[in-house]
């Protein structure tokens, strides 16, 4: 877990950036961020938890009430309440946030204040600045060992996918995996509810070519290309490992898709270094596959970054102006999508180090390791019986 000390060394850098612009204060509103300046964990549902950063002085936590003595705990300074929304006039969140901000007549505010919210601020000057996100993007030792941490759990719950897998499980049954990684977390003696997640998710083949596409629960795992995925948040810190899997013998053809992504991949690992801009590491591996015939069935980025959120900066991608520097952490996964056939890719959680990079999630990404053939009769049996018993058969 993160020690006091060093959220109290973030909010300290943050105010030498304060000061350094002129700024009289800064307001944070995305949960992510206020854990990240103050370990306070919460879910805001509809009600906005804010707090303002100040050049000189402890910051000031506006909260609703119901959550006040839940955010004492933290000792970050001092809390503030409103009483709920909405609420009566002259009781809500804006107008003790407009208390809080007197004589404020320059305010920062993070990217990613919603429209609404913004509206409500009542301060000469705003200025909408990227400090917060530029300081979550390189990440302390003690975030790596967060991520490092997070990265084996992603490991164990793509190798448990793995063992799993037979020709016609169910995707429910995949689904229900990652409860037994939460359980190994929770029995760890360290876990956050509030700041945990555990996705197992399996893609059949028909939709593997949709990666953002939700397939049906009753959906069988049989022929071509399966997409497998783990995504997890563990104590507020994200990590990814996904694999292409086959459950039968691949064709000729998905080999061949197989390779040329594992190929761009490499593309990008051949760069991955302090100092390359982001853009230049996705154009070395989506420009690979457009040269290699597959531009038409390319459908985002090489990858982005990893850290509090599973998605965060620096983005990999064309157009990014983010240039990588030691202890970012990333995803690489390029991907080729083909509505025919099915997906094709493989992600894992990257660190950038000194001299290069370190690939976090481990296990193999050889078609071999990941062509499943044999099934064990017991798990066919176990298997139909928790389908009949999920009503899914």
């Amino acid at each position: 877990m993160i020690e006091a000390k060093e959220f109290s060394e973030r909010r300290n850098r943050l105010q030498e950036e304060i000061k350094e612009l002129g700024l009289d204060a800064f307001l944070i509103s995305q949960p992510e961020s206020i854990y990240y300046y103050t370990g306070a964990t919460y879910k805001p549902q509809e009600r906005p938890f804010l707090i303002t950063i100040w050049p000189q002085r402890d910051p000031t936590f506006l909260v609703p009430k119901l959550e006040k003595d839940h955010i004492h705990k933290a000792n970050i300074g001092d809390v503030k309440s409103y009483w709920e929304f909405p609420s009566p006039p002259g009781e809500g969140w804006p107008e003790k946030l407009d208390e809080i901000l007197q004589g404020v007549k320059t305010l920062g505010i993070e990217q990613g204040i919603s429209l609404e919210n913004q509206s409500c601020l009542k301060v000469k000057k705003l200025k909408p600045l990227d400090i917060v996100n530029r300081q979550r993007h390189i990440k302390t030792p003690a975030e790596i060992k967060m991520i490092r941490q997070s990265a084996s759990y992603a490991d164990k719950l793509m190798a448990m996918m793995l063992k799993n897998a037979y020709y016609g499980v169910s995707v429910l049954e995949m689904f229900g995996l990652g409860r037994k990684i939460q359980m190994e977390v929770i029995k760890s003696g360290e876990f956050d509810p509030l700041n945990c997640e555990f996705l197992s998710a399996t893609w059949p083949s028909r939709f593997s070519h949709m990666p953002h596409g939700v397939p049906p629960l009753d959906g069988k795992l049989t022929n071509g290309p399966l997409a497998f995925m783990s995504y997890l948040r563990v104590n507020g810190y994200a990590s990814e490992n996904e694999r292409t899997v086959f459950l039968t013998k691949p064709t000729e053809r998905e080999k061949d898709v197989f390779n040329h992504m594992r190929a761009a991949r490499q593309k990008a690992f051949d760069i991955i270094k302090p100092g390359v801009p982001c853009a230049e590491v996705d154009k070395a591996a989506l420009g690979y596959l457009r040269k290699q015939g597959y531009g038409e069935f390319l459908l985002h980025r090489t990858g982005h970054g990893i850290g509090q959120g599973n998605h965060e900066g620096p983005w990999v991608a064309d157009g990014s102006e983010h240039i990588l520097e030691e202890n970012m952490v990333i995803s690489v996964e390029p991907g080729i999508y083909i509505p025919d056939l099915g997906g094709f890719r493989h992600s894992d959680t990257v660190l950038v180090t000194k001299d290069g990079y370190e690939v976090l999630t481990k296990g193999s990404t050889e078609i071999e390791d990941l062509t499943l053939l044999k099934p064990k009769f017991m798990k066919r049996i176990i298997g139909r019986l928790i389908q009949k018993a999920l009503n899914i058969a």
